[in-house]
């Protein structure tokens, strides 16, 4: 992976996972809401897996934020 790739994919994680934590919103409340499960979330925001387009766009969606949030 290319350095500039883990830099972006580092870049979401961390965004996702504070956006997040700034609302007050669990892992395992997104879970019970069928978007996406806690571990599977866990491994986007630790930087382990990257995000899809598809699921950004939901979490996006549920955060309130516009897509170009978290690429800023």
């Amino acid at each position: 992976m290319k350095a500039e790739d883990k830099k972006l994919k580092q870049q979401l994680a961390s965004k996702l996972y504070q956006v997040r934590n700034e609302l007050g919103i669990k892992q395992i409340d997104l879970q019970m809401e069928g978007i996406i499960s806690q571990s599977h979330l866990s491994k986007i925001e630790n930087g382990d897996i990257s995000v899809s387009a598809v699921m950004l766009y939901k979490l996006a969606q549920r955060y309130g934020k516009e897509l170009s949030y978290f690429f800023k």
